[in-house]
This record gives structure tokens, sequence and C-alpha cells, in this order.
């Protein structure tokens, strides 16, 4: 039984555990004993506190929190927003989906059903088991396919992990038998979080595989050997990707600055060959990279309506691409941002965010031994902003809209989907 076989029985495994959580859920009131959904501001107490405990089997009380007036724990981050939110990965901001689906241990004790049609995601949080729906698109760049994904995962305060699957294969058979052709992808992907210390760290790795068998016959290439003539050949085209990253973060526990230290490791595989040998004449992507990063946030003005943060991230990368090619390339990114955010009215029921942000390319070099050739580079690159508004009505229902495109890119570009995105999601706490 292969890796994938084994990972496929899990999966299905783990699905039967997360529909016995949810019928228990469901089960009515006179036999099972269901607890209210724990509120934000508890909820990031407990992830503090789980944060900085030696044991996951250790009881955590709960402990009325007592917020610092400088405090990252205000009104703002006792807030869990959708993807609209903190696109520039400012860490001082309130938490988002994306943020839980990197440290799956934070979606401990929520309970919520999250809609997002324009991304295409849907997450429910049962208080321990999640499940999550959502897309990716193929990795190879000469690919625009994308695949449905299966995310299953559990979570309990100070430590969570989650699976995720997509599956897909297309095969083809002409009737006269000369054209034969084989088309399948797979994504398969791993996150898994602990707290410590008062800091969270997260391990995420996600293998994309895709694989193009063709064989023709006749023969359509001519021989390299023998001028105007033909040969037979099965050409193979494979490509693969794995992404792995690791973070750390001081969030849990952080004050007015929070920081997070990681690195990201990509390796590629792209490959065409004709009857198993490698065809040097087709131009491949073959490369691994590796990453180090470090990001931060702090809030520079606050007050019990509004607030204004200013946030960055520096990002070093050296690439190495695979024989034929003896290219390699080290670049320096840096991406300063700005947040902005508002509560209207006394009940601070509406919420309005602004934020802008933009890639640095503060040095990238390029070399290339086989044609002796170099370039060098320091860009600024152009500007990204959004906006968006959340109303909340209670404590269960909220919606959040966001708009946003490149700035000082042309205005009517706006209607045709160009640089531009439009934001909607729902959410359902319970």
């Amino acid at each position: 039984m292969n890796l994938k076989s084994m990972f496929g029985i899990g999966l299905v495994s783990f699905g039967v555990a997360f529909a016995q959580e949810a019928s228990e859920s469901a089960a009515p009131a006179e036999t099972s004993t269901i607890a209210p959904s724990m509120s934000e501001q508890e909820l990031q107490k407990q992830e503090e506190q789980a944060a900085a405990s030696e044991s996951l089997t250790a009881p955590v009380p709960f402990v009325a929190p007592e917020i610092p007036k400088e405090s990252k724990r205000s009104s703002f981050n006792a807030i869990l927003h959708g993807k609209s939110y903190n696109r520039n990965s400012n860490m001082a901001a309130a938490n988002n989906t994306d943020l839980l689906l990197t440290y799956p241990n934070l979606f401990a004790n929520r309970k919520f059903f999250y809609i997002e049609p324009t991304n295409k995601l849907g997450i429910v949080s049962l208080g321990s088991f999640f499940t999550a729906f959502d897309i990716t698109e193929a990795s190879d760049p000469n690919d625009n396919s994308q695949l449905g994904r299966l995310t299953l995962g559990y979570a309990v305060p100070g430590f969570g992990f989650y699976l995720r699957a997509g599956l897909g294969q297309t095969r083809i058979n002409n009737d006269d038998d000369i054209t034969k052709k084989t088309d399948g992808g797979d994504d398969w992907a791993f996150a898994l979080s602990k707290g410590f210390l008062g800091m969270n760290v997260a391990l995420n790795a996600d293998w994309f595989t895709k694989k193009t068998q063709t064989t023709i016959d006749p023969v359509t290439i001519p021989d390299p050997d023998n001028a105007g003539k033909t040969i037979e050949v099965e050409q193979a085209e494979r490509y693969d990707s794995l992404t792995v990253n690791l973070s750390l973060t001081n969030a849990p526990t952080a004050k007015n600055f929070t920081w997070t230290l990681g690195a990201r490791f990509v390796l590629n595989h792209d490959d065409i060959k004709i009857d198993g040998d490698v065809d040097e004449t087709k131009k491949v992507d073959s490369y691994w990279d590796i990453a180090p990063f470090i990001r931060g946030g702090v809030s520079v003005l606050e007050n019990e309506n509004a607030r204004v943060l200013i946030g960055g991230a520096a990002i070093v990368s050296y690439r190495n691409y695979s024989d034929p090619n003896e290219v390699y390339s080290i670049t320096t990114i840096l991406q300063p941002s700005m947040m902005g955010e508002v509560f209207v009215g006394e009940s601070k029921n509406f919420m309005f965010y602004g934020e802008a942000g933009y890639n640095w390319v503060a040095f990238s070099y390029t070399s290339n031994s086989d044609t002796d050739y170099s370039t060098m580079v320091d860009k600024m690159e152009t500007v990204n902003a959004s906006i968006g508004f959340r109303y909340q009505y209670k404590d269960f229902l909220a919606v959040e809209l966001g708009l946003g495109e490149q700035l000082f890119s042309d205005a009517g570009a706006f209607f045709n989907g160009s640089n531009t995105f439009v934001d909607f999601s729902a959410m359902v706490r319970f």
C-alpha cells in the first residue's frame, strides 16, 4: 500500500470521527448538554494559558482577563474576521480565518459556520473537530485548472492539526488508438501547531503533483540521427511542487508588539521525457528555494473606537535552478504596510477597516553561468490597497465585505476585474 493510499484511508477514518461528533452535537437537549460557545476574549485568554502550559492534558481554569491598556488584547482583537481583513498579514491585527488554518490550535472551543463564495471557502468548527472545503489553483504556471480540497482537523487548547486532500484525474483514449493521454493531479497537505512558553509554533506542508503521459503512433517527431525520417516515441511530463512552512509567534501573550519568525522551503520539479530521457530542448522550471522571514506589527494610535497599525516583513530568498539550467538568484524583499480600523456607533456593531501595503524588492541578483548573464533589480512595486466593513448582529451573526485594487491603476479596471477584488463572507457563531 503506497503512501497516498494510506493517507486517503486516514482521511476517511477521520471523517467518520468528525461525523460522530457532529451527530452528538445535534442530539436533543434532554439526552445531552451542550456547553455554550466561549466569547472571543475568553478564547484568547484560554489560548494564552494553553500556550504557557507545559502539559496538554492539564486543566486550564478560566480567569477573567485583565486587559492592560497597552495590550493588543483590545476589543478590536476580540473579533474573528474573514479573508478580506488583514490581507497584508499585519501581526498586530485580529485573527482571521487564514490565521486559524495556519495555527489550527486556534480552532479550540470555537463553534462557528463560515462561508465565503468569492474565495470558494467554507469552514465548520464544532469546538474540537473542524472541517473546511476550499479550492487551489494548480501550481504549474502552464495549468489553470483547480482542485476542490477537503480539510479535516482536530484542536484542543494548546494543540491542533489537520489533514487536507484534493484529487483529480482524467484519462483520454481515442477510438483509433493513435493517441492515448493520461492526465492526473493530486494535492495533499497537513498542518500542526502547538502552544508553549507563551508562543505558538506551526508546521505545515503542501505537496502538489501533476503528471501527463502521451503516446503517439505513428510518430510525428524527426529522428535526430536520420534526416527526413521519424521515430516512434513516448513523451511523459511530470510536475511536482512541495512547500513546507515553519513559523513561531509570540501572538498568544504579545502586548503591543507582535512578531513571527519563520522559513519557507519550496521544491519544484518539472521535466519532459522522450522515451525515458529528459528532453533538453524543452524549457523546464525545476528549482529549490529557501526563504527565512520575519514579520511584525504594532499599534501606533489607539482608543476605544479606532486604532492604526503599522506592520512589515523582511524576506530573504535563495533559489537554485536544477540541471540543465545553471542559474541561481538571491532576493531580499521588504513588505511595509499600514492598517486602520474604526467602530461606528455606541453598540460597536459596525466596523470599517482599510489597509495598504506593497512589496519592495530591495535587492535581487540572478546569475546564469551558461550564458554569463546576470541581472540586478531594486524596485518598489505597485501599492495594493483595500477597504472593508463588518456588521455584527448580536453575538452570533456577522457579515463582511471587502473591496480593493492596486493604487494608481486605471479606475475603470475595477469593473473588468483587472487588479481588483470583491470579497464577501458571512459567519454564524454558536
